[in-house]
């Protein structure tokens, strides 16, 4: 397997993703002062989350079509 595949930080679309849902979720709770890390954090988790689970659709979903050929 490809080592960048095992990193998300060699993904810059996920950077800006992660950076982006940290700032969305520490301005909703009204810019709490010292819990930066925490919204990152928590944010980090969201974006590695939703890859995993696109990755077991997409798996989910490649196999799926191919039953449906092989009927």
């Amino acid at each position: 397997m490809d080592p960048d595949q095992l990193d998300p930080w060699s993904d810059s679309a996920f950077q800006l993703k992660t950076r982006e849902t940290a700032y969305f979720l520490w301005e909703q709770d009204g810019k709490p002062e010292g819990k930066e890390q925490e919204y990152w954090f928590a944010a980090l988790e969201r974006g590695l989350r939703e890859r995993d689970c696109d990755k077991k659709l997409a798996q989910t979903t490649m196999t799926d079509t191919e039953q449906t050929f092989e009927r």
